[in-house]
């Protein structure tokens, strides 16, 4: 490029941004500038012995039309585009203030409106807020490529999927598996952190030395588990949690490189993780051995976990992984059922799980109450905009163009837009700290921190432009095909079916509104009733009062120390104490739900099939309050015996002896054969006795057959205390902890819990959060729609004063004249609902996975819906309408 075009480029450059920034300067140097030429040419006439006033009109002739000169002076500048931007910024800000007093003119239309807006767009932000950071950004690495394997039984008998594998099946599915670039394992295990003062139970998690690289995650202090410290003769190591550096060791900095007694071995602590590292829901991490040869280690079930190779599909590593499980379930036939499929999910999908359905529904139910806030909006802006024809109709008058008008409605709904988002915002910070409260534990990912971050709010404005759009453009559009005569006259006397007729558009948003609240309300109806009937499910067990909880041993412990007689010792003394009803030794499952084992007739040449086993004591049925249907209950002799004796459940009986008397007979617990740590031999048990059910699946699926017998027929499924009190069972915590220190202190007590609690957290807290957010959802979309069939029908009220004043004039009663305003909101309303119910089939159909005992097209809920929106919709309509019979008929037919 030659010097000199670029030095005309630069100058021309300057001179554009001179004349957008300095305009006032620039205009007023050029008319000094023709100021001058003119005189000087002025001067040259009067040279020439013309006299001053003809010298100054020759000039003039000479020079030309000094406006049109100034014209082209300026397209020279070339500063059309620019020029055009800075037009529109001056309008827009002249626009902007003029809005700013308008509000303040009208504070309760802002009031409203802003309102309005700030639910719709802070219900949306808190919704996306939960979405990313659940969905789309819930941990603290990168997921991109991480998958999980999940075995899923499909005979319909089992409790679901299986993503545990022993050693040996880890093993080969890290080498089998051709798609995975790299592989990592963790598991569960109890870990006793003894003290001086005690024995303190840490939540264990056993990984392979890989994870932490794999994950690409450093530790906050010190190092991770690195390659070697799982090699024999490795010095024992650990890594912290930042959960439990806190908790349980004070932030002390001081721990890395101590040592510390976990499982009766010393550990040396070699680094703390961050605050968001939390996997395997554990407070330390040991380092795992994968040897096949170790008959100890290999017995250990590791979670699989893989990175896909570069270029693989999602669909392509469960094509292979599935004929892989199909080899591997002739090599290990006890793991797998007669039917199954080998699942492979993101790590992501496999974490949240069913969660993912229940946010996309709120997604959708937030987007409703957002539309709904939006027509609201509209419908304010549209009656705004009719009472402003006067206003608008001058300013045309005066040059104003379509457009120019509609630029000002639309910078005028930005504004509310804007003000809705920053209370939005607002209100959305506050509504994500009440969800974050409300999501019960283990539901998202523990690493997920829930907050508004830059995506959010990135979020929140775009809603709140689109929002101004949707609420401006319309409305601006119509204020602007406004007739300029008629509004100057000034007459309009509102007659017949005036409302109606200069209105269209706001019937069409109310009915809208209406249609979408509908919607939320039978979704809303959907889930109350959903949770009312699994309130109400008949559970087999009582468990208010009951405390429960988990006895950790250090590894070895069981047989060595006696799980079984640490437990009985400690039943006994809790017996002793004051306000105590029953206690009684369980397993470790939060009771009376048992645990997984396989079951079958001894003798049977069938397939031993899915069923619940719980291991109790004695005083176990009367401190649930389980309920005998014949036979007896375990007793004393049963438990100090070992006795192979079994209560059973009523499916168990209908399953296996239909007709026939089940007392007497035997079942063979093929599960217990092989169970680890302590297999019990030719497992056939006499049943003795038959209970109730228990839901011992959860409280949404049936039960499965299910055996109680004593607990020290095996050492296996770890131990916990049960606790009946007669008051509050949780003023028997300290007496708790003391009674078992006192029988053994190497064993912690943990998980210390009322029964009433595990329930709701594990039965009720997802189905109760999608029903309170929904409820919030569809309660206010029913107060905007009242709000709307009120402003719309007292509007038309309005318009149409002159109208009831001669129809009262005329004789019209009071009554008829109420019939007639409840007749035009219960159009407005009537339409919406029909037009409703067909968008709340489509939406109950998407609950059906989050219903229970309850249909999708459930009529009753339906009809309620319809009902409440029809008495709202009166009720919105009923006070213009009183409001209406007090128009005097002198005055109304005097109105102009």
């Amino acid at each position: 490029m030659k010097i000199g075009s670029l030095r005309e480029r630069l100058h021309s450059l300057r001179v554009r941004l001179r004349a957008v920034l300095r305009r006032e300067e620039m205009e007023s140097d050029l008319d000094d500038e023709l100021r001058f030429h003119l005189a000087m040419r002025q001067q040259h006439y009067g040279d020439s012995g013309l006299g001053s006033e003809d010298a100054r009109y020759a000039a003039l002739r000479r020079f030309g039309n000094f406006t049109a000169f100034k014209e082209e002076c300026r397209d020279m500048w070339n500063l059309g585009p620019v020029e055009g931007i800075g037009r529109l910024a001056r309008f827009v800000a002249q626009d902007l203030r003029y809005g700013v007093r308008g509000l303040r003119q009208q504070p309760a239309f802002a009031l409203l409106a802003v309102t309005t807006l700030a639910l719709g767009i802070g219900a949306a932000t808190t919704i996306f807020s939960v979405i990313q950071n659940v969905l789309l950004d819930p941990f603290d690495f990168s997921a991109d490529r991480l998958v999980a394997i999940e075995i899923r039984d499909e005979t319909g008998k089992g409790r679901g999927g299986r993503r545990m594998f022993p050693v040996p099946e880890f093993l080969d599915y890290k080498e089998q598996v051709g798609s995975f670039e790299d592989v990592i394992g963790g598991g569960y295990m109890d870990v006793v952190y003894t003290t001086p003062a005690g024995a303190e139970q840490l939540a264990g998690g056993f990984m392979t030395v890989n994870n932490f690289s794999f994950l690409g995650t450093p530790a906050a202090l010190g190092r991770t588990l690195e390659a070697g410290d799982d090699q024999p003769g490795a010095p024992p190591v650990f890594v912290l949690t930042h959960k439990a550096w806190v908790v349980s060791f004070g932030k002390d900095p001081g721990v890395i490189g101590k040592s510390f007694v976990l499982n009766g071995v010393a550990r040396t602590c070699v680094g703390v993780m961050g605050p968001r590292f939390y996997k395997l829901g554990a407070d330390v991490y040991l380092p795992a051995v994968l040897d096949r040869a170790n008959e100890e280690e290999r017995r250990r079930p590791y979670m699989l976990q893989a990175r896909l190779r570069q270029g693989v599909s999602l669909e392509e590593a469960r094509t292979e992984v599935a004929l892989v499980a199909e080899r591997l379930a002739k090599v290990y036939p006890d793991r797998y059922p007669k039917r199954f499929t080998a699942r492979v999910d993101s790590m992501i999908d496999s974490t949240v799980g069913s969660f993912r359905q229940t946010l996309y529904t709120l997604a959708a139910a937030v987007g409703l109450l957002l539309l709904i806030a939006c027509a609201n909006v509209a419908n304010l802006l549209l009656a705004r905009a009719i009472g402003r024809e006067r206003e608008l109709a001058v300013r045309a008058s005066l040059g104003a163009g379509r457009s120019r008008l509609v630029l000002q409605m639309l910078v005028e709904s930005l504004l509310l837009a804007l003000l809705g988002a920053v209370l939005g915002c607002v209100l959305a910070h506050f509504g994500i700290r009440g969800i974050v409260a409300a999501i019960p534990d283990g539901l998202i990912p523990r690493q997920a921190v829930i907050r508004m971050n830059w995506p959010v709010l990135a979020f929140s404005l775009g809603v709140a432009v689109l929002t101004s759009v949707l609420c401006g453009l319309v409305p601006g559009l119509r204020a602007a095909r406004r007739d300029v005569v008629e509004p100057l006259k000034g007459s309009g006397k509102g007659g017949a079916g005036d409302g109606a007729r200069r209105r269209p558009l706001a019937g069409v948003l109310v009915v809208s509104e209406v249609a979408l609240s509908l919607v939320l309300l039978s979704g809303a109806g959907l889930l109350i009733r959903s949770f009312m009937k699994l309130q109400n499910v008949e559970l087999g067990f009582e468990p208010k009062g009951v405390l429960i909880a988990r006895l950790a041993f250090p590894p070895g412990e069981y047989k060595s120390a006696g799980a079984g007689r640490v437990a009985n010792e400690v039943t006994a003394r809790l017996a002793a104490l004051p306000g105590v009803v029953a206690v009684s030794t369980a397993g470790t499952s939060p009771p009376p739900f048992g645990s997984g084992t396989l079951m079958r007739l001894p003798g049977s040449a069938s397939e031993p099939e899915p069923a619940s086993i719980q291991i109790v004591g004695e005083g176990f049925f009367r401190t649930v309050g389980a309920r005998l249907l014949r036979g007896r209950l375990l007793d004393e002799a049963d438990v100090a015996g070992a006795r192979k004796v079994a209560v059973v459940n009523q499916t168990l009986v209908a399953r296996y002896f239909d007709g026939i008397d089940p007392l007497g007979r035997a079942i063979d617990l093929t599960g217990l054969a092989t169970m680890q740590p302590d297999p019990v031999a030719d497992p056939v048990f006499e049943i003795v006795g038959v209970v109730a059910d228990f839901r011992n699946q959860g409280i949404r699926e049936p039960a499965l057959p299910q055996a109680i017998i004593p607990h020290t027929v095996t050492a296996g499924y770890g131990r916990g205390i049960l606790l009946k009190a007669q008051g509050d069972a949780r003023a028997l915590l300290n007496g708790l902890e003391r009674e078992v220190w006192a029988v053994d202190p190497r064993v912690a007590v943990t998980n210390v819990e009322l029964l009433s609690d595990v329930l709701d957290r594990w039965q009720y807290a997802e189905p109760r959060l999608s029903l309170v957010i929904m409820s919030v959802f569809a309660g206010t979309g029913l107060t905007l729609v009242a709000l709307g069939v009120f402003s719309v029908v007292a509007y038309t009220v309005s318009r149409r004063t002159h109208e009831i004043g001669i129809r009262m004039a005329l004789g019209a009663e009071r009554a008829d004249v109420v019939r007639m305003v409840l007749r035009m909101a219960l159009g407005l309303v009537g339409s919406g609902i029909a037009l409703g119910l067909l968008g709340a089939v489509a939406l109950a159909r998407v609950l059906q996975a989050q219903l229970f005992g309850v249909t999708a097209l459930d009529p009753a809920t339906f009809a309620s819906v319809a009902l409440v929106l029809a008495c709202v919709g009166l009720l919105a309509g009923y006070v213009p309408a009183l409001r209406a019979t007090r128009v005097a008929p002198m005055t109304a037919l005097r109105q102009s």
